[in-house]
């Protein structure tokens, strides 16, 4: 087993006893089966598995280290390291104290390779990087230790030395500005441009970013897709991203948000997924940027250092017991540290900015992709729940609009696109569904409608039989 090979995955890749709550600490859990180890408590027992067991307990697989010393003492070969706080651990009787603030990671060739319980997800940091990551979560005063591999242990395989980074050349820095930090980059030694700005969302740090250096237009892709459904585009993205190619997003829940439709990284078959498939398989300056990707199957994979391809669209359920499945290893691939920014999603982040703010062709797939979502969504749900056939265009945007964000229901919509009213009443009413809560969101909505009252989608409806939109009667095209 390679250590670089496992970076990037859950414990669900580890443990054959299905032992994978997101919310419990498994770091003690991830090293033992990595290294064969079972000393003490272990997942066999805590789940009544059939599987080989692997121990759970941080303090016993310290005692079950040969020999153990503070970190500075480290011998010079693979070994364990722990932090926690300093006076929790006696090196002179082996023993270290079962307090809930300790964790353990595998340190060979200098970097240290262990499960973060935030991200739920294998990270790989050098020994200071871990030292401060805990220092600033767990109370007082952190030390790392070591401990030799326990007699039982098999000795993962040497890490493989990376191949060449062939990707362009990415250099960041940060700067104070009006009190937040901003990110900026250059690639290849080119202009500096803006990544993003510092963010927060409840615990969650990370980019926002809409600057408009290159900004949706309607105008520029109705030939290619349709005046009506470039409008439709239009009103959603209004709202969206301002119209913006290189919005972001990496502070909320979905880990990584991009692009001017605002395309989210947790849904499976849905979103952003769906672009990185189509920016892999038809977008040569995407592959340039991020070699490692690759499309099997049908699916997004990842090229791991040792040359094995590790699928990033398994769907896992959320950590919190809710209805709903998550790409967690897209997320992680994107934005593994949700508490901070990181080198990573900096990295991620800034690639995907400049290609937005400097590939048309780039864009253009964006465009295609928000297309399909959306026109794929009108035919075969919202049609079937609200019956749109005949139905404006304007109406189907305000319907497509609210249901892209998520603050209206079925129910609410359904009695107002089939009342009686005008098509501009019932893009009213429609525009206030949600406004307790998102009322910025309903005026843009409401402004997008009304800038798009003279166009394509105004003087059209949704024909079912077709799926596209059709000239309403009366109008002479």
């Amino acid at each position: 087993m390679n250590l670089d090979d496992q970076v990037g995955k859950t414990i669900s890749d580890f443990c054959g006893n299905h032992f994978n709550d997101a919310a419990q600490n498994h770091c003690a859990h991830f090293v033992s089966h990595v290294l064969g180890v079972d000393a003490g408590y272990d997942c066999k027992l805590h789940m009544g598995g059939g599987s080989p067991g692997a121990s759970l307990r941080v303090h016993e697989l310290f005692a079950a280290c040969p020999t153990v010393g503070k970190f500075d003492a480290a011998p010079n070969a693979r070994c364990l390291v722990f932090v926690t706080r300093k006076e929790y651990v006696d090196v002179g009787r082996h023993s270290m104290r079962n307090h809930p603030q300790k964790h353990v990671g595998i340190l060979d060739n200098g970097a240290v390779y262990h499960y973060s319980n935030t991200g739920d997800v294998v990270i790989k940091q050098s020994p200071q990087e871990f030292l401060e990551r805990f220092d600033r979560v767990y109370a007082g005063q952190q030390a790392l230790f070591y401990g030799t591999l326990p007699g039982d242990a098999q000795a993962p395989t040497a890490v493989t030395p990376a191949a060449a980074d062939t990707r362009p050349v990415l250099a960041t820095r940060a700067q104070q500005v009006g009190g937040k930090t901003q990110w900026l980059a250059t690639i290849d030694r080119g202009a500096e441009y803006l990544v993003g700005t510092a963010a927060k969302y409840g615990t969650r740090k990370g980019l926002s970013k809409s600057t408009g250096t290159k900004r949706y237009a309607p105008a520029d892709h109705a030939d290619r897709i349709g005046a009506e459904v470039a409008d439709l585009l239009g009103i959603i993205a209004l709202g969206e991203s301002n119209l913006t190619f290189d919005c972001i997003n990496s502070y909320d829940r979905a880990a990584f948000t991009f692009g001017f439709f605002q395309l989210a990284a947790h849904t499976p078959n849905d979103n952003l997924i769906l672009l990185f498939r189509k920016l892999v398989a038809d977008h040569a300056g995407f592959r340039k940027q991020f070699p490692e990707l690759a499309v099997k199957d049908g699916r997004l994979w990842r090229t791991l250092p040792g040359g094995a391809l590790f699928n990033l669209e398994r769907p896992v359920p959320r950590f919190d017991g809710a209805d709903e499945h998550n790409l967690k290893d897209f997320m992680a691939w994107l934005n593994p540290d949700p508490a901070k920014v990181d080198d990573v999603e900096l990295d991620r982040a800034a690639r995907m900015v400049w290609l937005a703010n400097n590939d048309d062709a780039f864009n253009a797939i964006q465009v295609d992709v928000a297309r399909h979502i959306t026109m794929s969504k009108l035919r075969e749900y919202y049609d079937r729940k609200l019956e749109l056939d005949g139905v404006n265009g304007l109406v189907c945007a305000a319907i497509c609009d609210i249901l892209h964000q998520g603050r209206g229901t079925f129910r609410a919509m359904k009695p107002i696109v089939h009342g009686n009213a005008s098509v501009a009443d019932k893009c009213k009413a429609l525009s206030r569904i949600g406004e307790a809560d998102y009322p910025q969101r309903c005026k843009t909505l409401r402004l997008a409608l009304q800038r798009a009252k003279d166009g394509a989608l105004a003087k059209s409806v949704f024909e079912r039989a077709s799926g596209v939109f059709r000239p309403a009667a009366g109008w002479d095209a």
